[in-house]
């Protein structure tokens, strides 16, 4: 069955457009970006430029929920995106005036390259709403709207029409990434980044990041974004001690520990600086944009909004009384309300999408006249006029609706499970299914917390690695592959897909996951665990005569039937296993405070272990690591034989439990008590020795490789299954609303999706 199942992921590597490189930069001059102003002459355009007709899409035939394998393993290598180094825009000649874009065909199981290679607009339309109010004086043309270093993007079906609003139906709020505002922009496969706000490069020695803000650039309110946006963000937000005591590990030197340096080089020009080579910074969701939290950095405000929060620049009183006001106590707390996209209307964006209104039910967004994308032909994006989120009471409610033809399109509330429920409603609900998987490992997986240690025996065994090769015998996969997931995943360790370059090989992919309850009981026997009670349970060796049993927690209405197969499986080698389904489950496994969860967030940002500095590969972070108490933060767990000794301005367990002092078994000096092969000081410091390696050289290529081993050989992760996409990949979409790429990563609605549209501009809405 193994053997079956990764030749079936060999058929499917030539045809998935996964590019096995990350983008390492690349700041350029205007000549590179093939951007310009609008000629001097030209009149504002109110209609949309529109290819010649032709027929209409085939957007009322449901699309099938998967690839036909044999259509996936004929897509040739070379018709696969290539990796790319740099995130420079193609440099483009100007189009002529008989130009008709014309969309690449979408290949089965390649994702689709937003990266536009086309001749560059000379000409512009807007949204006939948009102007209306240009000709009744409320906004400019929209030549003077657009940035000079305008953005155009590959639409997916072809150009759209304006007009409709777009319908979500969900259990959520408003996600900032419906309006993506980070510095760039992930391409639909996710490892390869686009210039988006702006552009950057990175030094020879790594040291030193050049950024540039794309020329022209307006926030929402119509006001010019400036070199003052970057240094209020920098110096005034992020480096400010009161709002930031403790820097996540990202901004900081992986040798000095030194705080990241920031510097204005002139009015587009700015550098972060290291002490030392650090290459990743930018490979990740490390890519803020104006979100200036509390706790996150970002590297844009809207400082003409801003400072009238901000205690430096505000007036003492005023301040004071709007804190007061909005009851948060504190200013860095409101600081931290008053940068929240989804509850402040109106303010001050970058992305797509503005928030127009909002209640405990609905939220209305509205197309951003200042948005600095258009499609081939010189359309301003978005094509839709707005957004409305209806905020439902329960995950099943938001399925319902939207098989009710309810949602234009969502990726947040479906399961792989429920495919078949879906697709018997497709034709009466007017939708279609597509599948975006993630190149993650582990879609459904446990974590197996090694540094929880509040029962020395069960810690004991969480940190033995046969204990944890035992359970992964005992588990079925393939029999829970094809019962819960229509046989879509792929059973396999805690792994990333083939097709990315930190791939350990088939040998670490499927090792010790093979279905082999006789090897499990051997395991379990030649750990001292043979005495049994009535029911067939095995006895702890402490001699208490109780019970071995382990707690496990999952999410509710997610992972909840996945758990209970792992239970009865665990239970037929004699290790009872009691699991709480529960809403935010994470809450209580990522501060150890639960031992062990069993998930389906643990393939999300996994494919590249340097993606973050709370990565879950190594330990690294203060987040969702997968040791909640080893990490770079000053009161993690120590290395040397003292070092999970609680000590004042040192080692205290994030869970505030009490440990016992007895850590099994005895780990070497050098490394962590809760490690006893030592071999999460090597993840450790293979992160960071990674962070002063370029991404595409062999060196680096080999951390990652060595990093995924040990995650097989250890199974830190209990991985059951992994790459169908079982987070955010079931996606519904209605069949009139298109530019929908068929394959996508994981998300909950796409990065472009500012490209949907309605034909006609005419929306769902009765």
């Amino acid at each position: 069955m193994v053997l079956h199942n990764f030749r079936f992921i060999v058929a499917l590597l030539a045809a998935l457009g996964l590019v096995a490189a990350l983008a390492c930069g690349g700041a350029d001059d205007a000549s590179d970006t093939g951007a310009s102003s609008a000629p001097a002459d030209s009149a504002p355009s109110t209609t949309q430029q529109q290819p010649a007709p032709t027929s209409a899409p085939a957007a009322t035939k449901p699309a099938p929920t998967q690839v036909p394998l044999q259509q996936a393993a004929a897509v040739k290598e070379e018709q696969a995106p290539k990796p790319a180094l740099a995130t420079k825009e193609v440099a483009m000649e100007d189009a002529k005036a008989d130009f008709q874009y014309e969309p690449a065909p979408q290949l089965p199981g390649v994702y689709w390259d937003y990266k536009y290679t086309g001749p560059r607009p000379t000409e512009f339309s807007e949204n006939p709403r948009f102007a209306e109010m240009v000709k009744a004086g409320q906004l400019p043309p929209v030549e003077e709207r657009l940035p000079e270093e305008f953005k155009v993007v590959s639409p997916p079906d072809g150009i759209g029409d304006y007009g409709g609003t777009r319908r979500i139906t969900w259990s959520g709020g408003v996600s900032a990434w419906l309006s993506w505002y980070y510095w760039d922009k992930k391409n639909a496969n996710e490892v390869e980044h686009l210039p988006h706000v702006g552009f950057f490069e990175i030094s020879e020695d790594g040291r030193t990041y050049t950024f540039r803000n794309r020329k022209g650039l307006k926030w929402s309110d119509g006001t010019p974004m400036t070199i003052e946006d970057v240094r209020f963000a920098w110096q005034d937000v992020n480096l400010n001690k009161v709002l930031h005591e403790t820097p996540q590990t990202q901004w900081l030197d992986s040798v000095t520990g030194n705080i990241v340096k920031f510097a204005v080089v002139d009015d587009l020009h700015w550098t972060l600086s290291f002490d030392t080579p650090d290459y990743i910074l930018m490979e990740g969701e490390v890519r803020p944009g104006s979100n200036c939290t509390s706790f996150y950095y970002c590297f844009y405000s809207p400082s003409h909004y801003m400072k009238q929060f901000h205690q430096d620049y505000a007036d003492a009183d005023k301040l004071q009384q709007l804190i007061d006001e909005a009851e948060a106590g504190d200013w860095p707390r409101f600081w931290g309300q008053m940068n929240n996209y989804g509850t402040h209307v109106n303010w001050p964006w970058m992305g797509h999408w503005t928030l127009a209104s909002e209640s405990d039910t609905l939220y209305q967004m509205d197309a951003n006249p200042y948005f600095f994308e258009v499609d081939p032909h010189g359309n301003q994006l978005p094509y839709n006029d707005g957004i409305q989120i209806i905020k439902v009471e329960s995950r099943e409610v938001a399925v319902f609706r939207s098989m009710a033809g309810e949602t234009d399109i969502q990726g947040r509330d479906f399961l792989v499970s429920e495919i078949p429920l879906y697709r018997s409603n497709q034709d009466k609900g007017s939708f279609s299914i597509k599948i975006w998987p993630t190149t993650g490992p582990g879609d459904i997986a446990m974590s197996i917390c090694i540094t929880c240690n509040q029962d020395a025996e069960i810690g004991k065994l969480m940190r033995t690695q046969d204990f944890r090769r035992a359970l992964s015998f005992a588990v079925d996969r393939e029999g829970m592959n094809d019962s819960l997931y229509l046989g879509l995943g792929i059973p396999n360790n805690w792994v990333p897909h083939p097709a990315v370059q930190y791939y350990p090989g088939e040998e670490y992919a499927f090792k010790d996951i093979e279905y082999d309850p006789d090897k499990a009981n051997e395991i379990l026997d030649s750990l001292g665990y043979t005495a049994k009670d009535a029911e067939g349970y095995r006895i702890r060796t402490d001699g208490s005569g109780e019970r071995l049993s382990f707690r496990t927690v999952s999410e509710l209405g997610q992972t909840g039937d996945a758990a209970q197969l792992m239970l009865d499986y665990w239970a037929e080698v004699g290790v009872e296993f009691k699991d709480k389904n529960m809403n935010a489950p994470w809450t209580l496994s990522y501060p150890g405070k639960e031992p062990l969860a069993i998930l389906r967030h643990f393939s999300l940002y996994g494919a590249n272990p340097w993606f973050s500095s709370w990565t879950r590969c190594c330990a690294t972070g203060g987040g969702p690591a997968f040791s909640p108490d080893i990490s770079d933060l000053p009161r993690s767990m120590q290395r040397g034989p003292n070092g999970a000794v609680p000590s004042e301005d040192g080692y205290m367990p994030r869970c505030d439990c009490e440990m016992s002092p007895v850590w099994e078994p005895t780990a070497p000096a050098d490394t962590y008590p809760a490690d006893p092969t030592g071999n999460v000081a090597v993840l450790h410091d293979s992160w960071h020795k990674g962070r002063s390696i370029p991404a595409l050289s062999p060196e680096r290529i080999e951390l990652g490789k060595n990093i995924f081993r040990i995650h097989a050989d250890e199974k830190y992760y209990l991985s059951v299954v992994s790459h169908m996409g079982y987070m955010r990949g079931v996606i519904l979409h209605q069949n009139n609303h298109l530019n929908v790429p068929e394959t996508h990563t994981s998300d909950t609605g796409g990065w472009y999706n500012e490209l949907f549209y309605f034909p006609g501009g005419i929306d769902n809405i009765q």
